[in-house]
């Protein structure tokens, strides 16, 4: 496919470049921030030349859209003005016109390449998840992954994303695995009619969620994959009833083989059930993640309208005002960031740019909903499925703001909203 879409005499060099970043930008997810970036500036530059001098009618096409991602641009424009640290927040703003240039030009893609040609696209997308999920397998058996490198934390899989350093490991591969498992299944879905073998590879993708070990995300991804079978493939009821016992009785079997799986998953859920007198969860009470919800929540409280400036958490949350925390786990409350996508827009852009964000979402689901209805789009339903359990309350989750969390939300939300109909009105 990329070599037909190279020598083709129908596209334009631009058009041409653009498929092919986004045709290996998956890969620059499991490389660093720094391709990251590039792919996406790369993108944003050729997707500046196509509307400059190509006369693409993106503006008259897309008003809507183009108002909601403004409207959010904007309001994070007046943040910085009420920004603790202005020098923290501002690239931050400014990268928000590049992800708003990709998912205009992603729409775009979608606008000028034929079906056949975008699903070579998600073919590759799947290949690269394919080899990630091999590289977990060997990585789970042999204790390291291909490149020799091992996860600094029992039941933990590093994946690409180890390192020979502990300390520069990020072990967040789980998340990369939930944001491109869906587009993986619907390409099998499409392109393989086999519903059996098609169900057997989705609960087999719940598996290797679990075996990753990364207790949010695996929670993430077997609500996301689940809601996906259910909705698009046509299974009596009693076999969507009898599937659940058998995820859990898989899972429970290689919880009472693995010790290090046990901790992680068995041990430490369990107490999200156990309360307190006062009724709080003593998962919450006992928990890092508690002690940056609870910090968070001060920080919220303190400066409500506008927050303390998007990447001040890193900041504020170390703050003396806040030693006398009411959580066990107070002194280790700081952190880059919450940990939790509505704690960290609630800290750090207040209830102006929370409020903001939630009408953006909303609009944006009511304009996928009515598109959705009048055609189907598998991808489009994938990318809506991950953009909806990346937005659940409690949940842990990367930065908001994040390279690569926000890169991985940004993907799918482009999905979701690129197939929108032409004609699709608020």
């Amino acid at each position: 496919m990329i070599k037909e879409l190279v020598f083709s005499k129908n596209r334009s060099l631009v058009e041409k470049l653009l498929f092919f970043f986004f045709y290996i930008y998956p890969i620059s997810f499991l490389t660093g921030n720094f391709l990251i970036n590039l792919f996406s500036l790369i993108i944003f530059l050729l997707f500046l030349y196509e509307i400059s001098f190509n006369k693409i009618k993106i503006f008259q096409e897309n008003k809507l859209l183009i108002i909601l991602l403004f409207l959010l641009f904007t309001t994070l424009i007046i943040n910085l003005f009420f920004s603790n640290n202005f020098n923290l927040s501002y690239p931050r703003v400014l990268k928000f016109i590049v992800i708003i240039g990709f998912i205009l030009s992603f729409r775009q893609l979608i606008r000028s390449f034929n079906e056949k040609e975008m699903n070579q696209l998600y073919k590759f997308w799947s290949v690269i998840l394919l080899i990630v999920v091999v590289d977990l397998i060997f990585e789970f058996f042999f204790k390291s992954n291909i490149l020799g490198f091992k996860s600094h934390i029992p039941g933990r899989l590093s994946s690409f994303m180890g390192s020979s350093v502990p300390e520069s490991s990020e072990l967040v591969i789980g998340h990369f695995f939930s944001a491109f498992c869906l587009i993986a299944l619907s390409y099998i879905h499409l392109n393989y009619k086999n519903k059996s073998i098609n169900i057997l590879i989705a609960l087999f993708f719940i598996l290797i969620s679990f075996l990753i070990g990364e207790r949010s995300n695996f929670i993430k991804t077997i609500i996301i994959i689940t809601l996906f079978v259910f909705f698009i493939y046509d299974i009596k009821l009693k076999f969507k009833l009898l599937s659940i016992p058998i995820i859990f009785l898989l899972f429970f079997s290689i919880l009472s083989l693995n010790d290090n799986y046990k901790l992680r998953y068995f041990t430490q859920i369990s107490k999200i059930g156990d309360k307190n007198i006062y009724g709080i969860s003593s998962y919450l009470e006992n928990s890092i993640y508690g002690a940056h919800y609870k910090v968070a929540e001060e920080i919220f409280k303190d400066n409500p309208f506008f927050g303390v400036g998007i990447k001040n958490f890193r900041v504020e949350s170390f703050s003396n005002k806040y030693d006398d925390l009411d959580h066990k786990l107070k002194d280790r409350r700081g952190n880059t960031h919450p940990h939790q996508v509505h704690y960290e827009l609630l800290a750090e852009t207040g209830l102006f740019g929370y409020l903001t964000f939630v009408i953006f979402i909303f609009i944006s689901f009511y304009l996928f909903f009515k598109s959705y209805r009048k055609k189907k789009n598998i991808y489009q339903f994938s990318g809506m499925l991950f953009v909806m359990i990346s937005l659940v309350p409690l949940l842990p989750s990367g930065s908001f703001f994040s390279t690569y969390s926000a890169g991985l939300f940004w993907i799918n939300y482009s999905i979701m909203i690129g197939y929108l109909n032409k004609d699709t009105k608020f």
